[in-house]
Order: structure tokens, then sequence, then C-alpha cells
């Protein structure tokens, strides 16, 4: 990715992250496209009993340990979280501020502050697809990880909401040129579970030491065009900001989102990667 390009995704991540910090918490993000399931990974996630360091990357508001609170609230562990959204973060703080056992600091996957060989478990939930660089998180992520440790991501998988962003892109042809298009196209890692063992293999000996596990799970979610709304354009402000006519473009985006429509509303083609590492040894 250009050097132009990562400071474009830079910036929509933190304008979106600081912005939305306060709306980072609404029932509607929680349920609504991608809470599910957010929910349902992150009650799958088990911790192992020498699991005594837990890294979430990407924490926003601490969504997960919400999650986990009733399971993790009375366990000695040490749980960390660190994002690059003061905002999230101050929300995270104060959340969990009775609990001594949750720590959070501002952070990146590129950019852990935290000791080598610091952590028993990373956890991570819709974050890695922002990242400038797979090869450089990856790489952050083995330095602090302990040799027995293990790693459990969601991230969006390339082909997540194709369906769904072909009508928003031709509403964006009526108000975009190619270029700031082309911007936006490339705000995401687009990667498949095959690109996912290509990177990890680099650092990890995924022959000799280490087991990696990629699921891609699909479903569609129907809503409103409100309700699609209220998500897409928290998450795509940076894209929006550089429409001229706002209200025509929204009517733009409703005309064409409706020639997606059936009887139970506007699909979104959800395409999600589970990543599970963990070493041989554990199994």
């Amino acid at each position: 990715m250009s050097e132009n390009n990562q400071d474009i995704k830079k910036a929509t991540v933190s304008n979106y992250s600081s912005r939305n910090s306060t709306h980072y918490d609404d029932p509607m993000n929680k349920n609504f496209v991608y809470g599910e399931m957010t929910v349902n990974f992150v009650k799958q996630i088990e911790f192992e009993d020498k699991d005594e360091v837990i890294l979430d990357i990407g924490c926003g508001t601490g969504f997960a340990y919400d999650i986990l609170y009733e399971k993790i609230k009375n366990e000695k562990r040490k749980f960390i979280g660190i994002d690059p959204a003061k905002g999230m973060l101050d929300l995270a703080i104060d959340k969990f501020k009775s609990n001594s056992n949750f720590t959070f600091y501002e952070g990146t996957f590129a950019k852990i502050p935290l000791e080598d060989n610091s952590v028993d478990k990373i956890i991570s939930t819709l974050a890695m697809h922002w990242v400038p660089s797979l090869d450089d998180s990856i790489k952050e992520m083995k330095r602090v990880l302990k040799p027995n440790g293990s790693i459990e991501i969601m991230m969006t998988a390339k082909d997540d909401g194709e369906g769904f962003k072909k009508p928003i892109i031709k509403a964006m042809q009526k108000h975009l040129n190619f270029k700031q298009i082309m911007k936006a196209s490339a705000l995401s890692q687009r990667v498949s579970p095959t690109h996912i063992e290509k990177y990890f293999g680099k650092e990890f000996d995924l022959e000799k030491d280490y087991i990696l596990n990629v699921d891609n799970v699909k479903k569609v979610l129907y809503g409103t065009f409100d309700q699609h709304m209220k998500w897409w354009k928290a998450r795509s402000e940076q894209i929006i900001s550089e429409v001229e006519n706002k209200d025509q473009f929204m009517n733009d985006l409703n005309e064409t989102l409706n020639t997606i429509k059936d009887d139970q509303g506007i699909p979104f083609d959800l395409s999600i990667l589970h990543i599970k590492l963990k070493e041989k040894k554990q199994l």
C-alpha cells in the first residue's frame, strides 16, 4: 500500500474511532450487522490456565471485555486493551476503573506498548482489517507473544459486503471521481483465508511449531435503509466528507440500495474470518 493510502487509512480509522466513540456502545451498533457475530465469536474464546496476561488489540471501548466480564471479573489474570483512539480508551478506562485487573493503553497492531514475550493470549475483533500492513502487525504480535502463547482474531474477509458495496459504488460514481473511489476501496485489507496463512506463515513456523485455523463464516443480514446507514455513515465519514451534495448522495444511495432489496429488506452479505493460532505442544 502506498504511503498516501496508509495516511488515508490512518486518518479514516482515527476519525471514526474518535468521533464515534460515544456511539460505539449503542445497542444498534452492538446488535446490527457485525454485532451478533462478534458476540458469538467472543463468547467462544477460552482461556488456558497458563494464560495470565490477555491482550485485546483494537479494544475500542472494551467491547470484548464487556461480553466476557461476568466470566472473567473475578479471575486473577491481567487484561490489557490497546487502541489508537483516546476517546474510546477513555470510555473503556471509565467502565473498568473498579477492577484493577484491567489496563488500557494507546497503541496499534504495529506498535504495541508492551515488552517482548509478555503476553499469553492475543484477541482482537473487527480491527485487523484496518491495519496498513499485515506483515508489520503480525511481526509485532509475534514479538510480544510468549513462545507458548495463542492468538484469536476476528476480521472481515475479502468478499465481505460485496453485494452491498456494488450499489454503494454506483451511487459514489455520481458524486466522486475515480481517484476518490479508489481511495475508499483501499481503506481496508481485502484478504482470504489463503492470504492469512501466507502472512502468518512468515513469522510463525506452521509446519513445525504452530497450527493455524482460519474459518470463513458467512451470513446474510437484512435491514432497512436507515438501519444500514446508521452504521455505514459512521464508518465512512472520511468518504462522505468529500461529497459536495450530501443530501442528494444519500438519496442516490437509497435508490441504488433499493435495487437489491427483497421481501426481507436490504441484504448485507457478511463474510468474516475467524483466525486461531496455537502452539502444537498445547494440542
